[in-house]
């Protein structure tokens, strides 16, 4: 009578738990990534928000901008709104800034404020302050102030 372990056409249990336990470590990690990995900060949301504004990416900043700073506009009425807004402007208020960095981020519960220190590539630097709020998992801007010294305040107040 054969036995079926020295069968070649029968693998040991070892090989079979290995593979398990490879999948379950490789699925739980997976979940952890995709978790931790659509989740930003406030800090983030705010040097995203100051990098769009110099890009003038009114669709991002929409994304990015809190229902009152939307002021009840769909993308499209937000994007048509700006670039009316700013239309024969926007050229000398673009690509201004060389870099952004928080300066300081104060996060209480659902709400944040953020001071984001821009450095112009003329080497001046500014300091314009957002306050964000967490709604479901991402967060958004909700009030911005820009800086006396930043040349995107000629047009209008950012919103």
């Amino acid at each position: 009578m054969a036995v079926l372990a020295a069968d070649p056409y029968y693998p040991t249990i070892i090989p079979i738990l290995l593979l398990l336990v490879f999948t379950v470590v490789i699925s739980g990690w997976l979940v952890v990534a995709v978790a931790k990995g659509g989740a930003s900060g406030p800090a983030d949301t705010a040097v995203a928000y100051e990098h769009a504004w110099d890009r003038l990416d009114f669709s991002t900043l929409w994304s990015l901008s809190g229902p009152n700073l939307r002021d009840g506009r769909t993308r499209d009425q937000f994007v048509r709104d700006k670039l009316a807004a700013y239309h024969g402007e926007g050229r000398g208020l673009s690509a201004l800034v060389r870099s952004v960095r928080p300066e300081q981020v104060d996060v209480n519960g659902p709400v944040a404020r953020v001071l984001a220190r821009l450095e112009l590539h003329t080497g001046e630097s500014v300091v314009d302050e957002m306050l964000l709020e967490r709604i479901g998992p991402a967060w958004h801007v909700t009030a911005y102030h820009i800086s006396s010294g930043d040349p995107r305040g000629r047009i209008e107040r950012a919103n």
